[in-house]
Formats: C-alpha cells, sequence, structure tokens
C-alpha cells in the first residue's frame, strides 16, 4: 500500500475506482470533505436527471459569483433545498482506497488541472457551463463620476421608510384570513 496519499478537495467532481464497493465500483462524486481517513461526497450516479440539473445551476450560480462556501455550509444547502440529494447520494467513502482524477472543477479554481479524456455527458455539459471563458467577471460600475455617488447616497437618506408609506384606501381587499387585526 502506498504512503502517498491524495486528498480530494471540496467543491470539486472527481471519477475513478473505490476498491471497497458495494454498489459502484466507479464512483463519481462531488467532494464535501476529505481526509487522511474518509472522504464524504456526493455520488452524482445515484442522482435522477432533475436533482442532477439542480446540482449543476447550484454549482454554476455559486462559481459565476465567485462565492465562497465550505462543505459543511453546502451540506446544510442540501439538506434544506434538496434532501433527496443527501438521502440517496450522499456517501462515505476511505480515502486510501479510492483512485480518482478530477474531471470538473466544480465551484473550485483547479480548471487547467482536469482531466479531459472523460467523456460523461452530464460532466461535459457542466465543463461547458462553468468553463473560464464562459463566466465573465464583469465589472459592476458604482458611479460614474465624482458627484453621482453622494447624490445617490443623499437621495437613499432622504427617501420616506417603505414600512411608514400607505397606500390609498383599499378596503377589505387582498387581506389574508390568516391576519388578524
Amino acid at each position: 500500500m502506498s504512503t502517498r496519499m491524495k486528498l480530494l478537495t471540496f467543491g470539486a467532481i472527481y471519477y475513478g475506482n473505490y476498491s471497497n464497493w458495494k454498489h459502484d465500483p466507479s464512483p463519481l462524486i462531488w467532494v464535501q470533505y476529505s481526509d487522511k481517513q474518509y472522504t464524504h461526497g456526493i455520488n452524482i450516479h445515484y442522482l435522477n436527471s432533475t436533482d442532477k440539473a439542480w446540482l449543476v445551476n447550484t454549482i454554476y450560480i455559486m462559481k459565476r459569483a465567485s462565492q465562497r462556501i465550505d462543505g459543511l455550509t453546502f451540506y446544510r444547502l442540501l439538506k434544506l433545498r434538496r434532501p433527496s440529494i443527501v438521502k440517496t447520494a450522499y456517501r462515505v467513502y476511505f480515502t486510501n482506497l479510492l483512485n480518482m482524477k478530477l474531471v470538473s472543477a466544480g465551484i473550485t479554481p483547479l480548471d487547467r488541472m482536469i482531466y479531459t479524456n472523460f467523456t460523461d455527458p452530464w460532466v461535459a455539459q457542466l465543463n461547458a457551463l462553468i468553463k473560464p471563458s464562459e463566466i465573465r467577471q464583469e465589472v459592476i460600475q458604482v458611479a460614474y463620476n465624482a458627484t453621482e455617488l453622494q447624490d445617490r447616497i443623499i437621495s437613499a437618506q432622504n427617501a420616506t421608510d417603505i414600512r411608514q408609506s400607505r397606500v390609498g384606501n383599499v378596503g377589505n381587499f387582498g387581506t389574508a384570513p390568516y391576519i388578524h387585526r
């Protein structure tokens, strides 16, 4: 057994062989957490097409917005938004029994390290969507001249608080039955 061990990166997708397999000898894993002993991840092979589409969309949004997130926070997001993913595809692997290659950078900046001979259509679609040339980092211009920002600040300070605003007499129209006055 090799004493060298490759830890996997959170937010990346790996494909390879798992020596201690029960159902899937070649898992495709979205890595949640990895240390010397265990690797936690979502096995993409166990997801249905709806959950795969949700995961692609979530990865794309996080990558495009350059959001920083950790494995625990992402796990909580999954539990809240897509508990079916956790229930059907969350797996824990022995790290030393995994022989994996990076097939998608996911939300990481590892785009140049991808193993390009992998032909899974879901991974190809994801990689095309999150490729750096496809994600344009637009610079947001806050103000066009020196006084515009100051004018916006003054306008916001002088604005009426929306909670104190009143709309004309609307009678009983639109009152929800659970609101008691």
